[in-house]
């Protein structure tokens, strides 16, 4: 069984593969679509910060193909 998590959102930045990674949100905190549609509210996801995701607002790590560096 997972932990319950405080409330977060963090960036991660994936040093060891030199790209940037994904929003890292925590703690049931809500998330909705541009049309104001509420995603199922989850412990932890993590949201694309790269724009090239097949699951989109979901990260699917496709930063790592494309290089993804937030500048």
């Amino acid at each position: 069984i997972e932990p319950e998590y405080e409330p977060s959102i963090d960036i991660i930045q994936d040093c060891q593969r030199s790209v940037s990674g994904g929003i890292f949100v925590k703690g049931g905190i809500p998330i909705e679509s541009s049309d104001g549609s509420a995603y199922e509210v989850r412990n932890r996801v993590v949201l694309c910060r790269c724009g090239k995701s097949k699951n989109k607002p979901f990260c699917d790590a496709t930063h790592i193909l494309v290089d993804f560096v937030d500048k």
